[in-house]
């Protein structure tokens, strides 16, 4: 009841309002005209009472406006009755049009019929009429679907070109990944490079002292670091320490062959003046007679200053033997030679001045029996026999052959077996070999 109140109030509010600025009432359709009129009949004066009670108090003007519209709703009302009588006036003469003509049955027939054709006929002038209207439809529809069309072949080319988009992107994605992974690759082959460079590089002052350095004393500690440096590059390319995959590379060929090269020319030339040193050490000792006996004068032979002098070159003679093995032959006999002939030398002047202050008996018999005999016979007190110079010199050379022996051994850098007592097998010898070369110059 409430719904249907309010609704009727909103209604009849508008109707109010289109009378008011239209001055006529619009066609109300779906809506029953006479319910209308008859709520608005009934509800008027509750309306005109509610709007007298809120406007109390109010100014003349405000009161004057009110009757106006209450007036305005009057004549809504009674347009909506008026209304109403006419649609029944209306329904009442079609109502009797039929009942006037419900017996006879073709007759009505008959006018159904033309009233039927009457539309029809209506329907199509309203059709015709509207032709332009269905042709503008048309053309937009027709318009319509060429957009669609166009819109449909537009999908289809960008699909397509989505479609070669996400190829290409596949593509480039692969792409990266192999550059990615290739250049993890390059970094670490440059690192190995790098690595490999830093092997077959040859420091300049190294390759200096190599080819061209001074044997002198003072340079003997950087000859000594160039020799290790070489030692370990050669070492450095072998297979044991260099991959095998990287040994028939070009340049690793090449620089075991630069390598080889310096170790020919260093070993030469230190070969060639480590003969020389021997040599003018020999005959420095030699020329100053300081070294021998003199007349009246017996000395020792003393060969402390010539060790001390090669034994500045010991560390090139080790590493000239690990360097070329082979060297070490003609270095060893040239150092024997020298030795050689400054042990004559000294032994000669030994044996003269020896000679000189021993009076040897007149017969050879006796000389012969005095040197088996020499406590029972006995010298006299200004000389000496023959048997005690000998004994003399004897104890004196041999020692210093040993010295010399053994000096010369750890010198020349032979392998120095153990030495066994007489009889014992000789572990050392079957160890290193029987036919070691090194070991026969030292066969004691």
């Amino acid at each position: 009841f409430v719904y249907l109140f309010c609704r009727n109030r909103l209604l009849f509010c508008i109707l109010n309002i289109c009378k008011e600025i239209l001055s006529y009432l619009p066609k109300v359709v779906g809506i029953d005209i006479v319910e209308l009129a008859l709520w608005a009949k009934e509800n008027t004066l509750t309306l005109d009472n509610q709007e007298n009670n809120n406007q109390e108090g109010r100014e003349t003007s405000v009161a004057t406006q009110t009757e106006r519209k209450v007036t305005a709703k009057v004549t809504v009302e009674n347009d909506l009755v008026s209304q109403a009588k006419d649609e029944e006036e209306d329904m009442e003469a079609l109502l009797d049009t039929y009942v006037m003509g419900i017996g006879e049955a073709d007759a009505f027939s008959e006018r159904l019929k033309q009233e039927l054709v009457a539309l029809e006929a209506a329907n199509v002038y309203q059709l015709l009429e509207s032709e332009p209207l269905i042709e503008e439809v048309l053309q937009g529809i027709d318009a319509a679907s060429a957009t669609i069309d166009d819109m449909d072949e537009w999908l289809r080319i960008f699909n397509l070109k989505l479609r070669h988009m996400r190829e290409d992107i596949s593509s480039i994605e692969s792409r990266n990944n192999g550059l990615e992974m290739q250049s993890v690759n390059n970094k670490g082959l440059v690192e190995e490079l790098e690595k490999l460079l830093e092997r077959l590089r040859i420091p300049q002052e190294f390759a200096a002292s190599l080819t061209g350095g001074s044997f002198e004393e003072s340079r003997m500690l950087k000859n000594v670091e160039a020799c290790e440096w070489l030692t370990g590059a050669i070492r450095c390319l072998e297979v044991p320490n260099l991959d095998p995959s990287y040994v028939n590379m070009r340049a690793v060929r090449e620089k075991r062959a630069e390598l080889e090269k310096l170790k020919i020319t260093f070993v030469k030339r230190a070969s060639e003046f480590l003969r020389n040193y021997f040599s003018s050490l020999v005959d420095f000792m030699i020329s100053d007679k300081s070294y021998f006996s003199q007349r009246g004068q017996l000395k020792r032979p003393d060969h402390a200053d010539l060790r001390y002098k090669c034994r500045t070159y010991a560390r090139l003679l080790q590493h000239l033997k690990s360097l070329d093995k082979s060297c070490l032959g003609p270095l060893r006999k040239a150092y024997c030679q020298s030795l050689n002939l400054l042990l004559r030398r000294e032994a000669r002047e030994f044996a003269n001045e020896l000679r000189a202050s021993t009076k040897a008996p007149k017969n050879p018999a006796v000389w012969l029996e005095g040197s088996n005999n020499a406590g029972q016979n006995g010298s006299s007190a200004d000389t000496s026999t023959v048997s005690d110079a000998y004994s003399k010199m004897l104890t004196i050379f041999i020692p210093l052959l040993v010295d010399e022996s053994s000096f010369f051994a750890h010198f020349m850098c032979f392998e120095v077996p153990a030495l066994v007592p007489a009889g014992a097998p000789n572990v050392n010898k079957r160890r290193s070999g029987a036919n070691d070369p090194d070991d026969d110059d030292l066969s004691l």
